[in-house]
């Protein structure tokens, strides 16, 4: 084509965009996606204004409930003779069926096949980033993605790619080799300073946006039973033992040091190094451990990399964990420096932390935005900008950012995620058919039995592999006998005790709790065929107390082995509700409140202990704070907010306004609880 051609096609194709755009504006969809599609076959490379573009359409006709393709419109759009009619066609199905692997694939062999280079990479880097978040990662997507990369002569992508496929077949001689090879080829093209050439690796020359997650967040056992591990991470490890018993001495600033030292060997080391230094430095904070001085800030300020700047911020936050600009700190080296898992931790901890302060940072919210969208979580992005915004309601610009963001969260619940799509990808059909078979409402009992007997020889095989101890535990509870569970639970016991590691005991308990409610459903089953049988009666009771005991004790072992657990300390509250225990359960609900998931539901049980307490005038101001935070007016949730401070009212002898409340909620819900009956019985006084 020549160079006028060219340009006529551009000229054609932005009018037809501009249309596409105009019919979007209308909800058109399917007129907008036909426009596009056309406009695209002009200009295939055109990314932001054409295939972006209609990658939003795509998300919004699908979130609006669009249909998918006809089979008409498949097999019209199944005969492309080109490439160019190849990727056009598989957009076009794409685009009605925005989570389909097999058409995301198709537009990418025919891009790259056609030099349309633009497009097929960022075809590429979508897929590439859905294969990521999937829940189960196509290791023939991530060969397909590397062979498409290097033929595109984006070798470093080519590398993370065939990265990410030989860490799901680590016996894949030929992915390694093609693995060295591919990161030689990539560090040999990049440009970089002399001085960082010697000293930077394989891994850490990969571009940053798609930078490998670090080996270490697989956790040690895996690394080391599987021999792929560096000097790193035996180092790393023996800073943490070390750590942890200097911690018992009470040389909690030696601690922090030594931790510090061992995340600098394996700076995503989360369970081994950051959390424990994070339980660490709240424990000093208790016992009056000092804040940095202003020489040590001035030392910690800066750092010559990424990780220098890390380590530094944690340091500082280590030792005055209340400030989050040190964290914020942590945040933008984390994120910088591709330390994923730490970053996702750090980020999730400050969200949580300003959402509970009593001054909440606009600067934070902002801050949190940006990292979590370098991260690629646009939904917590959203959160924290809409946190920002209402701290600022004023603010044209982040008025703008909260708008873009909304769509961006709209596009992003288009991407590839669906195990299903996934399965569709595996060409192997011995595999496939392994995979097919693990889906949980497929398996027979053989099945199971040959599943537990591979996860016996795979543990004995490697003993200390924590991932063949939970894989073994997993198995034997799917055959949902109790001696089975049983056994599953003396494994992780067993284990628990040898490691002193409590994600297996943790388990355990989520086991028992599991038999526990199991038991429970049969009686109550029991129990509605026989409702009068006393028995029966007293076995339900029985096995809900027990049932309680159970995630009572569970709950309480997680908050002291987790102590920043939120979730936990709330389910922990909840049980000692349950026992009567308010004077122990309200400070605990008061703490699980930082966490934004149960901050109104903790409010409100908080509120229910004043109740029970007789402080009446206490629970009132608790039930009104979760009134006026809880944004939706007319769901169980404020229904139940509602009633119950009408009754807190009630109690304190306040007829009148608890009248009025009881009114407005019956005209709300007439049959909402004994409503009627208090309404009646207030008036009639």
């Amino acid at each position: 084509m020549s160079e006028q051609d060219s340009g006529q096609n551009l000229a054609k194709a932005g009018d037809i965009f501009n249309k596409a755009e105009a019919a979007s504006r209308t909800e058109d969809l399917d007129a907008a996606i036909e426009l596009y599609i056309e406009a695209l076959r002009l200009a295939p490379n055109e990314v932001d204004d054409g295939h972006v573009k209609l990658r939003e359409i795509s998300a919004r006709r699908h979130t609006s409930g669009g249909k998918r393709p006809t089979d008409e419109e498949i097999e019209r759009h199944s005969k492309g003779q080109t490439p160019l009619e190849q990727m056009i066609d598989a957009e076009y199905l794409l685009a009605k069926n925005p989570g389909s692997l097999a058409y995301g694939e198709t537009f990418l062999r025919a891009s790259v096949v056609g030099g349309y280079k633009e497009a097929a990479k960022w075809m590429a880097d979508l897929m590439f980033l859905a294969n990521n978040r999937a829940q189960k990662p196509s290791v023939a997507l991530y060969i397909l993605l590397k062979d498409s990369y290097a033929a595109l002569d984006l070798l470093e992508r080519a590398a993370a790619a065939c990265k990410y496929a030989s860490k799901l077949r680590p016996d894949d001689t030929m992915l390694s080799n093609e693995l060295r090879e591919l990161a030689e080829k990539a560090v040999s093209h990049r440009i970089s300073p002399p001085q960082a050439a010697q000293s930077q690796s394989l891994e850490e020359s990969l571009p940053d946006e798609i930078k490998i997650e670090p080996l270490t967040s697989i956790g040690y056992d895996n690394l080391m039973e599987e021999d792929r591990i560096d000097p790193a991470i035996a180092r790393a490890t023996g800073f943490f033992q070390k750590a942890r018993k200097v911690v018992e001495t009470g040389d909690f600033d030696y601690a922090i040091e030594l931790y510090l030292d061992g995340i600098r060997c394996t700076p995503d080391a989360l369970e081994a190094g950051h959390l424990p230094l994070c339980e660490l430095a709240l424990k000093r904070q208790k016992k009056g451990g000092k804040k940095p001085s202003m020489v040590e800030k001035v030392k910690r300020l800066r750092g010559k990399t990424y990780l220098d700047q890390m380590i530094n911020a944690e340091y500082l936050f280590a030792k005055d964990p209340d400030n989050l600009q040190f964290a914020e700190a942590m945040i933008r080296a984390a994120v910088a420096g591709g330390f994923k898992k730490t970053a996702d931790w750090i980020s999730n901890y400050t969200f949580q932390a300003n959402n509970a302060s009593g001054k909440p940072s606009v600067q934070t919210y902002l801050q949190l935005t940006s990292a979590y969208k370098e991260l690629g979580h646009m939904d917590k992005a959203l959160a924290a900008c809409q946190q920002a915004a209402r701290l600022k309601p004023k603010d044209g610009s982040l008025k703008e950012q909260l708008k873009n963001l909304t769509a961006e969260v709209t596009v992003s619940s288009g991407r590839y995620d669906q195990d299903s799509d996934f399965r569709n990808s595996i060409k192997d059909v011995e595999a496939q058919e392994k995979l097919q078979r693990s889906r949980h409402y497929v398996r027979t009992e053989d099945y199971r039995l040959k599943a537990v007997n591979e996860a016996k020889k795979a543990l004995e095989r490697k003993p200390d592999l924590s991932s063949n101890i939970f894989k073994l535990a997993e198995v034997l509870v799917e055959l949902d006998e109790e001696k089975y569970e049983n056994e599953a639970i003396e494994l992780l016991e067993t284990t628990y005790q040898r490691k002193n590691d409590f994600s297996y005991q943790k388990k355990a308990g989520e086991i028992r709790i599991r038999m526990a409610k199991q038991k429970l459903r049969n009686t109550r089953h029991e129990l509605e065929k026989s409702p009068e049988n006393p028995e029966i009666k007293a076995m339900e009771a029985a096995l809900s107390d027990q049932l309680n005991n159970i995630e009572l004790e569970h709950f309480k072992l997680c908050v002291n082995n987790y102590p920043t657990d939120l979730h936990a300390k709330y389910e922990y509250a909840v049980r000692l509700v349950h026992d009567k225990k308010y004077d122990e359960a309200i400070p605990v609900f008061q703490e699980s409140q930082r966490d934004p998931r149960h901050r109104i539901s903790a409010l409100g049980r908080i509120g229910t202990c004043f109740f029970e307490k007789g402080w009446f005038n206490d629970a009132i101001d608790v039930f009104k704070k979760a009134l006026d935070l809880y944004e939706i007016k007319d769901d169980s949730i404020a229904k139940d907010l509602r009633y119950n401070l009408a009754r807190a009212n009630e109690e304190d002898g306040k007829d009148d306004k608890a009248l009025e409340m009881y009114r407005k909620l019956a005209q709300l819900d007439f049959t909402y609880k004994d409503v009627r009956q208090r309404v009646d019985k207030l008036r009639n006084k």
